[in-house]
């Protein structure tokens, strides 16, 4: 096995379960009221500082607007967690597209075959 390899095994990683409710997830976006789109999801490893030796989760998440139009996947971690916790919070502050300045949306999360329709339709981690 190479050392990369050893580096990102994955089967002695901590899994965080905190972090459960992130893993394949879609949030619904709404502003007054109005869907406004959907928020998705995802956790995956990362080595943090001192000199990248701990191991832990990180999530990451994107943007996709009732237009079509995704954004680019941005990263949430520790200790601060700010997405994540405004998440629980059940809100996201994003940039508006409309605007392209920073928004408050309402942030709630989907279950069930509606969440598992759009998980497929969105598309996390692509660009459009």
């Amino acid at each position: 096995m190479r050392l990369i390899d050893k580096w990102f095994e994955e089967s002695h990683w901590p899994r965080d379960p905190e972090l459960d409710t992130f893993r394949d997830a879609v949030w619904e976006l709404k502003q007054d009221g109005l869907l406004r789109g959907w928020l998705t999801t995802s956790v995956g490893i990362m080595r943090s500082f001192p000199i990248f030796w701990e191991k832990q989760e990180q999530m990451w998440w994107q943007t996709h607007w009732i237009d079509g139009h995704h954004d680019f996947l941005e990263e949430d971690y520790g200790p601060g967690w700010y997405t994540a916790n405004e998440l629980r919070d059940g809100y996201v502050l994003v940039n508006d597209p409309k605007t392209q300045v920073e928004a408050r949306f309402e942030a709630n999360l989907m279950t069930g075959a509606e969440r598992d329709r759009l998980w497929k339709i969105l598309g996390h981690g692509s660009i459009g």
